[in-house]
């Protein structure tokens, strides 16, 4: 067929397919159902019209559309990419860590049981070899992004039910074709089939296409620094990105091409936005928004016109084997999500879901153009049997539409019927509010329009219905208890609060990484608020402090590796975090009281403004603690806080005066050409030094005082410095003692039963088990920011016996402590002077 034609039909069923939005709003049904529809009409009439030439589409026409060159290869390595890569830009790493766990096991073992599951039920009916069986439910394992993303979004399902299989879409493609390749090989060379193979392409291939994935978008944000903000080119250079990643992973590495896309988008999605303009950045995910709204409808079309060639041999058998399958999927995805997710909850690694959740889950597990590509794949192989190539083309494909035909229409009659479109109260509530903000505006607007034109009365009504929707905030409030009402304080808070950070985002007063983090605890915060109120509330203000895994990984690499680079940067993140958080928290006291008193009462405002407080004065602590172990690194990051809000803020003053029309756009130029990079190193933030150096630690202990530098500099050789935060426990009761620990500097609390004893810098702990060989009597965690250094029990003895003044030290202290714990009385003591370690 002439590229002309081709080109032209493309564009025909671009043009056309833009139109199954309006219809698909008329009939309310998810668009991609609209698509399919259309495209296995068109299917089925240019079918007809080539056979019944002048029935009822021209011959010529016909022909040319089921010429169109479709294969699998068109599916997968142009439409694919293209559209897994977008979605996985709008993927929230935040977000889907709080869910790691449920994803896991859905695009991981649901698949799998899902894959053998059905493969033993077709097998007794099927007439086919087990493998054959395993090849075509391996096809249809693997739930369509493109189908479930936007029917949960289009019947409007609850946010945590889109994210759970919305990572699922995005993540079970790479089990499903490992699958897949397994069982096609086992069908065309079964000699070359081995445990060592199948490993590979369940582990080796999943996790090579992730590398390739993160290496392809870091080399792309290298390559994008010499564009500046150039966007045209910034969005051309990012097109080679999905495509490069999936060629290279499936032709040249022979890893997982599609979770090298998925690595690659979502990587962006997580360094991008902190490296280049949020302007540029917009303009990227617009663009690929675009290109993605194209490859949905080419590829709902094309594919849905091969559907009269996959199915065109389908017998009453088949039928017959479809709901064998249909039932078979079903049963093993509910056994997946009614087993695991119990188990989940019952060890408290997962909160779990609801059971309407579950149902939607499994009646959701639609399957659209991934199956589809995969049946056209094996069909063009010439080494599968034409009877099993046949058999599989058919039941993938009369699978796949029995999902978006049978489950995608009823999905919507489902989500409602389980009432998880209906709002609660609080909800309710907030829409109201909402409402009434957006009314009180829209009439304050009329009626100056109305009095400037002089049109109406001043008592007249402004329309029919233009201004019916104004609600009473406090009628809309007022069959909410006061706990309700305090929750919807408190989840107005939190959304403010990330109203607030997006703001000071925009105006270039927060950096990029440190905006995200704060957006994406806003909305874990107005979760945990939603589900349990005032309660969640504080669980979202101890998580603010807390340290995360990456933060636990980085001190342990610092205590075991001596690798602290890490260990510094996540704690200036941290610092600077908290510092944001506390500007936040300003602005939201008086946002407390003067917004929300009026309208839910003062005991809601009074209980929400004494949770801020409660949160600042926890925010103001961890920075105090801060501040006196690292004084000089908070004053410079205070003093660059400041800077950038004073560079943010001449930035905006010289923008709205050239839009005023004071300055022209030369003069702009030549202004905030002086707020460049010049100015730009003072809004830096500052790096932060541990000082965890071993020779200046040893000069802080007193203990070390007497000894020479040749001593010193040889003692350094054994002792490793150890950081530790506030709150980590170094060393627990009835463990071995391993080492002693001297403070260079922080502090250290004791615990021993009722008895509490801190210690400050130079003192020693740990060292009773050592010397009177016992297990350790109490146990001893960090109150502040603390340099200690470890010196293991073989040194230790080693460095008493060549220091018999300091050993004598250290002897009289460990007896004194050891007589002291001891005479300790049962009742409940606080000591503040005397260890008892």
């Amino acid at each position: 067929m002439p590229i002309a034609t081709v080109v032209a039909l493309v564009a025909v069923v671009v043009a056309l397919g833009s139109l199954a939005r309006p219809v698909a709003r008329f009939f309310r049904l998810p668009v991609s159902i609209v698509l399919a529809a259309g495209g296995l009409a068109l299917g089925l009439l240019c079918l007809y019209s080539i056979e019944n030439p002048g029935s009822m589409l021209p011959a010529t026409f016909s022909a040319m559309v089921l010429d169109l060159p479709v294969g699998s290869h068109l599916f997968l390595y142009v439409f694919l990419p293209t559209l897994i890569f977008q979605g996985a830009l709008d993927v929230d790493m935040h977000r889907i860590r709080e869910d790691v766990l449920p994803i896991v096991i859905l695009a991981l073992v649901a698949v799998i049981v899902a894959t053998f599951g059905a493969g033993l039920a077709l097998w007794p009916l099927a007439g086919m070899p087990l493998v054959a069986c395993l090849l075509v439910a391996s096809l249809i394992a693997t739930t369509d992004p493109v189908a479930v993303i936007a029917i949960f979004r289009e019947v409007g399902a609850p946010e945590r039910l889109t994210r759970l299989v919305e990572g699922e879409s995005l993540f079970n493609d790479a089990a499903a074709i490992s699958l897949f390749l397994i069982f096609t090989t086992a069908l065309t060379a079964p000699g070359s089939l081995s445990a060592l193979s199948v490993a590979a392409s369940l582990i080796l291939l999943p996790l090579g296409g992730a590398v390739l994935g993160w290496a392809v978008a870091q080399a792309f944000l290298v390559l994008s620094r010499s564009l500046a903000d150039d966007r045209i080119a910034f969005v051309s250079l990012s097109l080679a990105v999905p495509y490069l990643a999936y060629w290279i992973g499936e032709e040249v590495l022979e890893v997982s091409g599609v979770i090298a896309v998925v690595s690659a988008g979502v990587t962006l999605a997580t360094f991008a936005p902190g490296r280049i303009a949020g302007d540029t950045w917009r303009h990227l995910k617009d663009t690929w928004e675009q290109l993605a709204s194209w490859s949905a409808i080419l590829i709902f079309v094309m594919t849905s016109l091969l559907v009269p060639r996959l199915v065109g041999g389908a017998t009453p058998h088949d039928l017959l084997l479809l709901l064998v399958v249909f039932a078979a999927t079903l049963v093993a995805r509910a056994l997946v999500i009614f087993g695991c997710f119990p188990l989940l909850s019952r060890f408290g690694l997962y909160d779990g879901v609801s059971r309407s959740y579950a149902v939607v889950m499994i009646w959701g597990g639609l399957r659209g153009s991934m199956t589809l590509a995969l049946a056209l794949a094996v069909t063009e192989n010439p080494a599968i049997p034409r009877p099993v190539a046949a058999f599989v083309a058919t039941i993938a494909t009369g699978y796949t539409l029995a999902t978006l035909f049978v489950q995608g229409t009823t999905l919507r009659l489902l989500i409602q019927g389980l009432r998880l479109d209906v709002l609660s109260g609080v909800d309710r509530a907030i829409r109201d509010l909402a409402l009434s903000a957006t009314s009180e505006k829209v009439e304050a607007l009329a009626r100056s329009m109305a009095e400037r034109f002089r049109t109406f009365s001043r008592n007249e009504r402004i329309g029919d219905d233009d201004l019916d929707f104004v609600i009473d905030p406090v009628t809309s409030t007022a069959s909410l208890c006061e706990e309700e009402k305090l929750r919807l304080a408190l989840i107005t808070l939190s959304d403010r609060q990330r109203d607030i950070v997006l703001s000071r985002f925009a105006e270039g007063k927060v950096a990029p990484p440190i905006a995200r983090e704060l957006t994406a605890a806003a909305r874990q915060r107005l979760d945990l608020v939603r589900a349990r109120g005032a309660e969640g509330y504080d669980v979202a203000t101890r998580n603010e402090i807390g340290f995360d895994r990456l933060d636990r990984m980085s001190l342990q690499l610092q205590r075991r590796l001596g690798y602290s680079r890490l260990l510094a940067r996540r704690l200036g993140d941290r610092f600077e975090r908290l510092a944001e958080i506390s500007l936040v928290i300003d602005r939201l006291v008086p946002f407390a009281d003067a917004e929300l008193r009026p309208v839910l009462g003062a005991e809601p405002a009074v209980g929400a403004t004494a949770a801020l407080k409660q949160r600042q004065d926890v925010v103001e602590r961890e920075i105090a603690a801060i501040r006196l172990q690292y004084p000089a690194y908070v004053a410079k990051l205070e003093r660059m806080i400041i800077a950038r809000s004073i560079r943010a803020f001449k930035a905006a003053e010289i923008e709205r005066l050239r839009q005023s029309g004071v300055i022209n756009s030369e003069v702009e130029r030549s202004v905030l050409k002086g707020l460049g990079p010049a100015r730009l190193v003072e809004t830096r933030r500052p790096e932060l030094d541990l000082g965890l150096d071993t020779l200046s630690l040893i000069e802080r202990c007193d203990l070390f005082a007497g000894l020479d530098a040749r001593v010193k500099t040889e003692l350094a050789r054994h002792l490793r410095p150890h950081f530790v935060p506030p709150g980590l426990t170094v060393i627990r009761t009835g463990e071995i003692g391993d080492a002693a620990y001297f403070i260079a500097s922080g502090a250290m609390e004791v615990e021993r039963g009722d008895v509490k004893v801190r210690l400050g810098s130079g003192e020693i702990f740990g060292e009773l088990a050592l010397i009177f060989d016992i297990r350790r009597q109490a146990d001893v965690r960090a109150i502040a920011y603390s340099s200690l250094l470890r010196l293991s029990a073989q040194d230790f003895a080693r460095f008493l016996e060549r220091h018999p003044d300091i050993r004598a030290k250290i002897e009289a202290v460990a007896r004194a402590r050891m007589d002291e714990n001891q005479m300790a009385m049962p009742k409940e003591r606080v000591a503040m002077s005397e260890p008892v370690a």
